[in-house]
């Protein structure tokens, strides 16, 4: 039974925070927007230098072979 009980306390947890955050993120970046926008900017041009950095070093080193047409019949 206290597995029954820990288990609704979780789901519980996380509607409860789930209905803050819908309640509280809108309001904050109306008020912060300028702010968080080039916040924004500025994580999504150092993620596609990372990505690139991780594509170069990576997966650009994983061999592919050769890819099969598909049987049309």
């Amino acid at each position: 039974m206290s597995v029954y009980f820990e288990l609704m306390m979780w789901i519980f947890i996380v509607f409860q925070t789930a209905f803050v955050l819908l309640h509280t993120v809108p309001v904050f970046y109306e008020k912060y927007e300028d702010q968080i926008d080039a916040f924004g900017e500025k994580a999504m041009i150092e993620i596609k230098k990372q990505y690139a950095v991780f594509d170069a070093k990576v997966l650009s080193k994983i061999p592919r072979g050769p890819l099969k047409d598909k049987k049309r019949d």
